[in-house]
């Protein structure tokens, strides 16, 4: 491969080392400025270590809103998506030709043991199921990638998140920051063995798909996304979908041969979901 490869870094912030507690992932609170900053600099470690082997690298803010890096606080080399309204959410840039993919400081699943574990939601969903399995934000994340023709090549986060990482990108490099000790604890390696090894890693993970180590697997034929929601409403106001099915009263299912209509209607889901959480009156 002698062109240069285009890579995009999904970069959430569960994963990452100085988030635990809910505070440390929620603008405004104390703890957030600290831990957007160690972010950070997680962030420049891999892209820096793309960049400096000759890639050209797309982030995508993939955390809450998506407006929470500080612009002047990134690699200046890296060319940000960032903001609401979205069309692939945390995937967005993924069209933008993109060769191969980077899920940095994701967490697990939702009911796993995992620091912060959830889908999409901070809260409202109970478990998520793709074709049959259980799943999270990675394994959606990556079929949309294997769509467009990007293998998953390195995963960030905690273990039980690394470990959820063998079954969409079991080829992909890895590196483990922090054990989960709770949902709203961890144990935190050091800061600089941890940003050492993601710059190596990033290396080893960019040179693997250059010489093939690491390709796209096909994605099936079609995909059914099976949600249980924590709440009734929830599923309710899901169900005005097109093409949704209710199995109950928080379960909702859907089923596409199109994995981006499958993905953005799971997106249209979310929202859905997220206003009929909100507690408005008058």
């Amino acid at each position: 491969m002698t062109t240069t490869v285009r890579i995009l870094i999904s970069a959430d912030m569960e994963g990452t080392l100085a988030a635990a507690a809910a505070g440390s992932v929620t603008p405004g609170s104390s703890a957030y400025a600290s831990a957007r900053s160690t972010w950070t600099r997680e962030v420049n470690a891999v892209a820096g270590s793309l960049l400096d082997v000759g890639a050209e690298v797309v982030v995508s803010d993939a955390h809450d809103g998506g407006s929470n890096f500080e612009v002047e606080e990134l690699d200046p080399r890296v060319s940000l998506v960032h903001g609401r309204g979205r069309k692939f959410g945390m995937m967005d840039g993924i069209e933008e030709n993109i060769d191969a993919v980077v899920f940095l400081g994701y967490h697990g699943a939702p009911g796993s043991s995992g620091v912060l574990s959830h889908a999409f939601l901070g809260s409202g969903i109970h478990e998520l199921k793709v074709n049959g399995e259980a799943a999270g934000e990675g394994t959606m994340n990556a079929l949309l990638a294997r769509h467009f023709g990007a293998p998953v090549i390195l995963v960030t986060g905690d273990d039980v998140a690394v470990a959820e990482a063998e079954c969409y990108a079991p080829d992909a490099e890895t590196v483990v920051v922090k054990k989960a000790l709770s949902r709203s604890s961890a144990l935190t390696r050091p800061a600089s063995y941890v940003l050492a090894e993601l710059t190596q890693a990033a290396e080893r993970a960019l040179r693997r798909f250059k010489e093939g180590g690491i390709t796209v697997i096909a994605p099936p034929a079609s995909v059914r996304l099976d949600v249980e929601f924590s709440s009734p409403g929830s599923a309710l106001a899901v169900s005005a979908i097109p093409g949704t099915e209710r199995g109950g009263t928080r379960h909702i299912s859907f089923c596409h041969s199109d994995i981006p209509v499958w993905y953005r209607t799971a997106g249209a889901m979310w929202t859905l979901a997220r206003v009929s959480q909100e507690q408005v009156y008058g």
